[in-house]
């Protein structure tokens, strides 16, 4: 997925239907952010996000010996490339939350 591709997906959905709600939001855990979009399609409630990161340079894993203590996770980012992360929801009306579905969903929608 390139910046690009998802500047025409936005455009594309915009013009089926006027969209619910457009907006950017930090991403729960880690560093980075997400771009969202939201409308009503007649298939349903459908909300699309692209998940913007620094890409991940190094890992590392970091243990102690003390008994009842966790491994810590350390992570190194580059600070110029990005990764981005195409995610597909459909509100559940029954369950009153959005579950991720998969992008063949997307592409039957538009």
């Amino acid at each position: 997925m390139t910046y690009e591709r998802w500047q025409e997906i936005k455009t594309r959905f915009k013009n089926i239907t006027p969209p619910a709600l457009i907006g950017q939001e930090d991403l729960p855990e880690g560093p980075g952010y997400r771009e969202f979009i939201e409308a009503e399609l007649p298939s349903g409630k459908i909300r699309l996000e692209l998940w913007i990161r620094p890409k991940v340079l190094e890992r590392k894993t970091l243990y102690t010996h003390r008994m009842n203590t966790a491994a810590t996770v350390k992570y190194q980012y580059d600070d110029t490339e990005q990764t981005l992360t195409l995610r597909v929801f459909r509100w559940q009306s029954e369950q009153n939350n959005w579950q991720e579905v998969g992008l063949e969903t997307l592409a039957s929608a538009l």
